[in-house]
């Protein structure tokens, strides 16, 4: 049941970025003329106080989702994948890869700050996180490689086509920071993936359960 409940988390979490990007972004072009127009990493709050409430929740949810990830690589569930270096290793590596989400978080919230002493571009941070969405796609590719769930295989190529996506798409803003479309298809693509991970996660129970049942049916 923990398992589901951190799947809808990370679903809720995704899903309400990619909402607020959406949204965010639209309305930023239509209030923007058309030569003015740029896409932004962030998108602040209006009032003083509450300008980076959304990079402190983004922070937030990566350090839980990095904590989980760690948990996770020292957990045996013998049904699905088993207490296995392989295993380790692959949570590893996504941990890693949620870290390096994290100090990307970081740093755009010091960049954005009146006093900070690192003022960098969007198109660098667009560009930053093209590389480390795309370090999440190797990773999801590999761990889908490993998998002896043939559904668990599958739901990581999906989820490692839509890490694919979302790096192209930073790297376009990188490089067409006016490209209303690209960035309307980011926030798009960020809704994807946490409907993905959702499906994911009850697809997954699904199976776990019946894995269960068939093993205590061997055992009695």
């Amino acid at each position: 049941m923990a398992a589901q409940m951190y799947q809808i988390f990370s679903s809720s979490a995704l899903v309400s970025l990619g909402l607020y990007h959406l949204i965010s972004t639209t309305r930023n072009y239509l209030k923007s003329p058309q030569q003015s127009y740029f896409a932004k990493p962030f998108h602040p709050f209006p009032h003083n106080r509450l300008r980076h409430l959304q990079l402190y929740l983004v922070i937030l949810c990566l350090i839980i989702a990095f904590a989980h990830q760690l948990l996770l690589s020292a957990e045996s569930d013998p049904l699905v994948k088993g207490h296995t270096p392989v295993h380790r290793f692959t949570s590893l590596q996504s941990a890693a890869v949620l870290f390096l989400f994290l100090l990307l978080s970081v740093f755009l919230l010091l960049s954005d700050s009146p006093s900070s002493l690192l003022p960098l571009p969007p198109d660098l941070f667009f560009a930053l996180g093209s590389a480390v969405f795309f370090l999440q796609y190797s990773v999801s590719s590999t761990a889908a490689t490993v998998q002896t769930s043939d559904l668990q295989a599958n739901c990581d190529t999906i989820s490692a086509r839509i890490s694919a996506l979302v790096s192209l798409l930073c790297l376009i803003l990188a490089c067409q920071p006016r490209l209303f479309v690209a960035d309307v298809g980011l926030g798009a693509a960020f809704c994807l993936q946490g409907l993905w991970v959702l499906q994911t996660g009850l697809s997954l129970y699904v199976e776990r359960q019946c894995n269960w049942w068939i093993f205590f049916c061997f055992v009695l």
